[in-house]
């Protein structure tokens, strides 16, 4: 039995063997590995990411209502804005009421305005003034 164990680790010794190096590379782009991977490993971990955000905001919570009135409240101040910077005379005001704000834009002339907004539930004002009569950016 020794003999056939030495024959066989001699024989074994004696045959050339191949080995090459272990070379470590990485996947993650983070830690060194190819830039574009990003875009995989990026679709991999949203598609096992389950968590759901309840403070974020989406846009189908808003209903179709609440878009449209979110939307002429817009058309409104934009127009407001539009008659105080296109006025050439000072004092020219429009006025926007609703139940929570109070909107008044006041024309400066030569194309400035200042904005004064009402919180009806605070009683805070705020004032923006903007424009060229006296004012530089």
């Amino acid at each position: 039995m020794k003999h056939q164990t030495l024959a066989v680790s001699l024989l074994l010794s004696a045959m050339p063997l191949y080995a090459g190096e272990l070379i470590y590379q990485p996947i993650n782009p983070s830690f060194g590995g190819n830039p574009l991977n990003g875009s995989y490993l990026l679709g991999k971990a949203q598609a096992q990411d389950t968590h759901e955000d309840p403070d974020a905001y989406s846009f189908d919570s808003l209903s179709d209502t609440e878009i449209f009135i979110n939307d002429l409240r817009n058309s409104l101040v934009s127009d407001a804005i539009t008659d105080a910077v296109e006025a050439t005379e000072p004092g020219r005001s429009s006025v926007i009421d609703s139940a929570q704000l109070r909107i008044e834009v006041v024309s400066n002339g030569n194309g400035g305005f200042s904005m004064q907004v009402l919180d009806r539930a605070t009683g805070e004002t705020t004032v923006i003034n903007l424009g060229t009569s006296g004012n530089s950016f």
